[in-house]
């Protein structure tokens, strides 16, 4: 059986400073590593005190550099909020410091608000999440990739930082 934590990096209340649950988020990923924990991941949301991380990959980078065996993981990077040519990068980038820890999850996301601000249609997302999944596999699966769909149009592509 294997032990992993979820770190959603909530701000209770307006008492607590963005850095104090920050700070507070990456503590509990080293304790959890500390504790024997198999794996640490870190939630994505948006414009509120639900959770104050905009990028689980930037925690996964941040925490590699303070752990040494837990696995880091994004739960979730919320794929149609991205562009996904850049997420291949973030993603390879946080894997080469996380020294190959990286675990690597996506979803749809659910929260029409984080849609609205970014000007992404929610109604869309089903269909925008499943091109840019198609995109993400091609990326990490083909040196040179390209993509003709509906949301986006890719001509041969390499991405530089790889895994």
């Amino acid at each position: 059986m294997e032990f992993a934590t979820f770190i959603l990096a909530a701000q209770r209340g307006y008492h607590q400073s963005s850095e104090s649950v920050i700070r507070n988020s990456i503590e509990q990923a080293v304790a959890s590593e500390q504790a024997g924990f198999n794996t640490a991941w870190f939630a994505e949301h948006h414009f509120n005190n639900y959770s104050l991380i905009p990028s689980p990959l930037m925690m996964v980078a941040h925490c590699a550099g303070l752990t040494s065996t837990i696995r880091l993981g994004t739960a979730v990077c919320v794929l149609p909020l991205y562009q996904p040519q850049r997420l291949l990068s973030e993603i390879g980038f946080a894997d080469i410091v996380a020294n190959g820890r990286l675990e690597l999850g996506v979803g749809l996301g659910y929260q029409q608000f984080e849609f609205e601000r970014f000007g992404v249609d929610i109604d869309e997302a089903p269909a925008v999440f499943s091109e840019y999944l198609d995109i993400i596999l091609k990326g990490l699966n083909q040196n040179v990739f390209e993509h003709d769909g509906q949301y986006e149009k890719i001509p041969p592509t390499a991405i530089s930082v790889r895994t």
